[in-house]
Parts: C-alpha cells; sequence; structure tokens
C-alpha cells in the first residue's frame, strides 16, 4: 500500500465480515445470542466467523451447534488478540466488524456502521456499548466508570465524532488497514479471565499515525449491549479492574508514548470526571443518596487506577516482555512444573485434577511436566500422556504414604522452569518441592487438596504441620483454594489476607452432563464412591444397606474405587449377609468417560467421607444430575449450601442414614443441570494465574 493511500475508496455498499471470539464453554448461550444478533441484521454481513480461543470443546460443539457459522480455531497465541486477528485472517470481507461473545448488536448495528465508510477518510468506525446488568445496576456504581464493564461511559460524544480509539465490543475497520498495521498486538489484550485491556487503544492509534488524515469514527446509533454478570457489580471487582487498567496504560504509554497513550485520559480526568462529580452531588441533593456515593467512586477509581499506573510504569518494560513470552506459551515456550505426591495416572481426587489440567495445558502448546512419588519405583519413571511427561521418583517408606522422595531435589534443578505448582500440601513433598523452587529463584503457587486421612493422629497433626510450613507457604507466589471454606480457613491458620488467595474450583467434563441423558439410571442402585480408605466413610453406608434392603429388596449398592481399606469393606459386606447385593468395581482413571457411564447407571450417590475439599465425584453426580447424600463438613457441606446435595450427619446412626437413603431412593432426580466449572475453565484459570506471577 502507498504511504499516503488512504484504504477504500468511498464505494458503497461494503461488505462486512463479523467477528466473534470466544473461549468459555460458559458462554454457550450469549454466544448463540450474538450469532443470532447478527443474523437478524437489517443489512446482512457477507460472513460470521466465530473463533475459539484455544478451547476444543468448545471448538466441536460450537460447530455442531451453528453449522451455518464459519467456526475456526485461534492459529495464534491464546488469548483475544490472537483470537481477532486469526478472525482478521479468515475474513473476506472489506470491513472486519468485533463483536464480543456476550454481547448482542441492535438489528441496525451493520448498517449504521456502513454509512460510516461512505466518507473514504474512515478507517474505523464504532458505536455505543450499552451494559446490560444481569443483578441490577449497583446504585453506586458511577456511569463514568461504566468502562470497567466493558461498556462506553457517560464522557463519550453524544454526536458522530472522530475519536482516538473504539471499544472492542463494538468496533469495525477497514481490513487492508488492519492487515498493514499487522493486526492486535499479542502483548495486549484479555487472555483468558485476566482483565489486561488496551489492545484496541494501541491499534487505533498504530492506525492514525500511519494515515494521519484518517478518521477514528464513533457513531452513539450504532448501538450493542454487553452482558453485565453479578460478580462485575461488586467493590471488589471495581478496584481490581480499575487497578488492571492503570497497568495497562503503564505498558501502552511504553510503547507508544504517554503522549498517544495517555491524550484522552488527560480530558477524561479534566472534564468527565469533575461534571461526574457534580452530577452525583446534585442527585443527592434532589434526594437520591447514592448520588454522593457514586461521586465517592469516582475518587476510588481514579485512586486504584493511578496507582496501578504508577506502579507499572517503572517496570512496563519487563511487563511487556513479561506478557509476550507468556502469550507465546502457547507455542511451548511457558514451562509449568507440577509437583504432586501421587502420579496423575493412579485413581483419587488430586490425582484426576493434575491429569485434567495439565493434558488440557498441554493440549494448548504448554510445556507441561508432572514430577511425582511412588514407594515402588527404582531410580526414575518416565511416562507420557496426551501429551503431559510424567517423571515419578521413588519415595520412602514402602507401606506408607509419607512420600519423603530426595531424589525430587535433583530432578527439580535438572529442567528450566518459569513455575511451579505444588500440587497437594499434606506430604512431605510439598515442603520439599516448596524450598526447592525458593533455592532456584523460581515463583510457585501452592493448590492445597487438604483431603482426610485414616489415621486419626494424621489428622489431629494437620494443624501442627500447617504452622510447621507457614514459612514456605506465606512465599508462595499465590495460593490456590478450590473450595470456598479453604480462604478463610487457611489464611486464618497461616495469617494470610484473602486477596494471596485464587479460587479456582475443580472442573467437570461435558460427559457428565451427557449422562444425564441416560435417564435416572437404576432406580434401586445406589452408590459410594472414592479411593477405598476408611475416612471415605463407605463403611458407613455398608452399615446401612441392611437396613435399606428390608424397605427396598431390589437395591443394589456399588462401592466405587481402589485402595487398602478394600479388604475390610470385603469383610464387613460378608459379616452383614449383603455380598451378593454389593458390587466392588472401580473406573479407569484413564478412562474419562468410565465415570460418567457408571453413574449413568445408579440413582443416588452416597458421600459420607470424614473430609473431602471439593469432591470431584460430587460434582460429577450433580453434572449428571443424580441425586447426591453427603456428610455436613467440609467441600461436602459446601455441595449441599448450593443445592446439589442434602446434607446428613456422620455421626448419625446407620438407621437414619438408611432412612435418608431410601428417602432420597424415592424422590425424582433433578431437572435442571447445575452451572459447574468446566476443566477447561479450571485449566485456563490456572493459566492466567501462572501468566501473572511467572
Amino acid at each position: 500500500m502507498d504511504n499516503h493511500a488512504q484504504p477504500g475508496d468511498g464505494s458503497f455498499p461494503i461488505p462486512f465480515s463479523v467477528v466473534i471470539c470466544a473461549y468459555t464453554m460458559d458462554r454457550l448461550e450469549e454466544i448463540g445470542c450474538a450469532i443470532q444478533s447478527v443474523r437478524a441484521q437489517t443489512r446482512q454481513a457477507l460472513e460470521t466467523i466465530l473463533v475459539i480461543d484455544h478451547s476444543p470443546d468448545l471448538l466441536e460443539q460450537s460447530r455442531r451447534r451453528w453449522p451455518d457459522v464459519d467456526v475456526i480455531p485461534n492459529s495464534e497465541a491464546r488469548g483475544l488478540s490472537g483470537a481477532r486477528n486469526s478472525g482478521v485472517a479468515e475474513s473476506r470481507g472489506e470491513v472486519v466488524a468485533f463483536l464480543d461473545d456476550d454481547a448482542t448488536a441492535a438489528p441496525d448495528w451493520i448498517e449504521v456502521l456502513a454509512r460510516a465508510y461512505a466518507d473514504p477518510r474512515v478507517l474505523a468506525a464504532g458505536g455505543t456499548v450499552r451494559p446490560r446488568w444481569l443483578a441490577g445496576r449497583p446504585s453506586w456504581f458511577p456511569p463514568e466508570f461504566d468502562w470497567v464493564v466493558g461498556c462506553t461511559h457517560s464522557g463519550m460524544p453524544a454526536e458522530r465524532s472522530a475519536v482516538r480509539n473504539l471499544v472492542g465490543a463494538n468496533m469495525s475497520l477497514r481490513r487492508d488497514a488492519l492487515e498493514e498495521v499487522g493486526g492486535f498486538r499479542k502483548e495486549l489484550g484479555r487472555i483468558g479471565t485476566l482483565p489486561v485491556g488496551c489492545e484496541e487503544t494501541d491499534l487505533c492509534i498504530r492506525v492514525s499515525e500511519r494515515w494521519p488524515d484518517g478518521v477514528i469514527l464513533y457513531d452513539p446509533a450504532a448501538t450493542v449491549d454487553h452482558l453485565v454478570p453479578a460478580e462485575r457489580g461488586t467493590l471488589r471487582y471495581f478496584r481490581e479492574r480499575c487497578g488492571a487498567e492503570g497497568r495497562s496504560k503503564a505498558v501502552l504509554t511504553k510503547m507508544l508514548g504517554s503522549e498517544s497513550g495517555l491524550s484522552e485520559e488527560r480530558s477524561y480526568v479534566r472534564r468527565t470526571l469533575p461534571l461526574g462529580f457534580a452530577r452525583g452531588a446534585g442527585d443527592a441533593l434532589r434526594g437520591d443518596p447514592a448520588g454522593l456515593a457514586r461521586s465517592a467512586m469516582l475518587g476510588v477509581g481514579l485512586a486504584r487506577t493511578t496507582a496501578g499506573y504508577l506502579g507499572a510504569r517503572g517496570s512496563a518494560q519487563g511487563s511487556v516482555t513479561g506478557r509476550r513470552a507468556a502469550t507465546e506459551s502457547v507455542s511451548g515456550t511457558l514451562r509449568v512444573l507440577m509437583v504432586t505426591p501421587r502420579s496423575p495416572l493412579a485413581q483419587g481426587g488430586v490425582e484426576r485434577h493434575v491429569m485434567e489440567v495439565s493434558r488440557r495445558m498441554a493440549a494448548a502448546g504448554v510445556d507441561v511436566q508432572v514430577l511425582c512419588t511412588d514407594p515402588e519405583v527404582k531410580g526414575v519413571e518416565i511416562e507420557n500422556f496426551d501429551g503431559v511427561e510424567i517423571r515419578t521418583v521413588r519415595a520412602h517408606p514402602r507401606g506408607r504414604d509419607y512420600y519423603l522422595a530426595p531424589r525430587l531435589w535433583g530432578e527439580m534443578g535438572a529442567g528450566e522452569w518459569d513455575i511451579v505448582h505444588v500440587q497437594s500440601y499434606h506430604t512431605l513433598v510439598a515442603p520439599l518441592a516448596m524450598l526447592r523452587a525458593l533455592t532456584l529463584g523460581i515463583p510457585y503457587v501452592v493448590t492445597f487438596h487438604g483431603g482426610g486421612h485414616t489415621s486419626g493422629l494424621r489428622n489431629r497433626m494437620r494443624r501442627t504441620q500447617m504452622r510447621l510450613l507457614r514459612p514456605l507457604l506465606r512465599r508462595a507466589a499465590r495460593l490456590v483454594a478450590v473450595a470456598r471454606f479453604e480462604v478463610e480457613r487457611y489464611g486464618r491458620e497461616l495469617r494470610v489476607p484473602a486477596e494471596r488467595f485464587e479460587l479456582i474450583p475443580n472442573g467437570t467434563d461435558p460427559s457428565f452432563s451427557d449422562a444425564a441423558g441416560h435417564g435416572v439410571g437404576d432406580p434401586y442402585t445406589l452408590a459410594t464412591i472414592g479411593r477405598l480408605e476408611r475416612y471415605k466413610g463407605h463403611h458407613r453406608v455398608l452399615a446401612a444397606f441392611p437396613l435399606v434392603l428390608e424397605r427396598e429388596p431390589q437395591a443394589r449398592l456399588l462401592i466405587v474405587g481402589k485402595g487398602p481399606y478394600e479388604a475390610e469393606l470385603r469383610k464387613q459386606a460378608a459379616a452383614l449377609e449383603v455380598e451378593d447385593r454389593v458390587e466392588f468395581t472401580s473406573v479407569p482413571p484413564e478412562s474419562p468417560g468410565g465415570m460418567a457411564d457408571l453413574l449413568g447407571r445408579v440413582a443416588l450417590v452416597v458421600l459420607l467421607s470424614d473430609f473431602e475439599t471439593h469432591p470431584l465425584v460430587g460434582i460429577e453426580a450433580a453434572a449428571a444430575r443424580r441425586r447426591l447424600l453427603v456428610s455436613d463438613s467440609s467441600g461436602l457441606a459446601e455441595l449441599a449450601e448450593d443445592g446439589f446435595a442434602r446434607p446428613i450427619s456422620v455421626e448419625e446412626p446407620a438407621t437414619v442414614v438408611a432412612e435418608a437413603i431410601v428417602e432420597e431412593l424415592g424422590r425424582p432426580a433433578p431437572q435442571e443441570a447445575p452451572n459447574l466449572t468446566t476443566w477447561e475453565e479450571c485449566a485456563s484459570a490456572l493459566l492466567d494465574l501462572y501468566r501473572r506471577v511467572a
């Protein structure tokens, strides 16, 4: 393209390609609404391109749901910038319009935008993004800060005007201009739920600098509605998002200089915020007490944004470099070492968690290795499963679960890692791994996975163990909780604030929701599921089972799992003379669909464990719409609090347990599938965390 030639020749009409980028199964319905809003346009788009950001499950589901849409994977680094660039590369229209996956366009959206391009000077056009608050707009939330939730703030022009930049949820550009300036920079832009932005600001500035006589046009008549979930209407999100915007602006000014990077922000602070303060005060005088709160929040938002900017400005170049490395990690440059007591190919909740998240990270191109232990191995055993290298070293002593493994020290030092993730704190693996990461100068995060134990002494020692580990745990870059109660409990015991924790629940596989389609299972079959250890409470279910048979002679009990307590459970079944109605079975860990198939056979799952952090099988049973009877403790109690299960005390006698089982067998299965985190979302949240601390 000639250095002075302007993109576009003023011809009309101009064909539009619409690009929608998506990354999570949680937004399937919203994605469908966005696509339908494009279909309903008064002026049809040439094509709709749905770009899936490194989410194989979502890619497959989207292609099935919307065969008329061009559904493609993000071929660049993970993140919104790479996804948008992939959409541009696929597009054929002269103008590429971008719509968020949780936004819907007004019927005349394309028609209004297209009128702008009748003027060949217009290089980009966009319009108003209106918030659609799911839980209602908080009375304290000032409209001057609607940019916090990705929407147009009140300081934007009321008429068609040239602006510095557009909002990404409602933005279009000439495709040849986009391609000439190199598209969106991958150093900027949201990755998953990580709120880092300014990529559209950077792009618009580069386009304007390339063609100084060109126009970036804002037309408020071109409208889209942007979904704002309840969690974004909280004071915590407001503060965090303001700080993130300040940090993004620091990176942007490092790239472009403060004159270009902050020109509109200076005007916003000088004009928009004072007007907003006066408006809030006026509202208060007219009888709206929340007006003062809105005025106060203007100061809070400005302070948090400024603090984020100043705090990041000194290290902005490092932030740019670190972010570039993080986004390029999808090509294999982010190196993650997970250290955990047992092989992820073994059975157990921690093992399943490690396997599910590590193989999804590997599928996204991240270099993931799992380092684990086993008392039965000699030397180092190396296996590969779904792109994950699993290295197992010998642990001592045999026959016990202390997992003292000195060889971990050398193995951790043999590779080069950007982040170490210690999975599970209650063996000797955790302190050794944390200490080694410190000596190597590698940031580490810790997920507690604080399950119970058959040994009463080990359970009583947990608080002492936590105190001994406190110096190492407090030095972790982040502490990861998989259940809500962990944040309060471990925060109190470690004396660390809640802000040091990341709440990232375990995930579920879509196949468990599919299991609901198998019907309610055998209406007389119940299952107790988990590793066969005494603290898991299988014996409690077995003790109640003869009483269940008195009421429901057709009942069958599945005891699902493997472990050292199996022989005792078989003896108990024989002593109770119910062995012919009890089946011992297990699901191979390498068979992710096996548990879904098993849940398809049962009507009721009973989990009477002494302690579970965030019980995977309970979540999977809820996803499969199976009835749940659980003990009222730890993470199991949270299942009951969330409405997925019926709680019962483990102190109740067998007669009470049997009565509850019979009642639950007689109840209909849940009709609606719960809204649960997927494994993809779990892995995505962990990767976001790694990139922030690596």
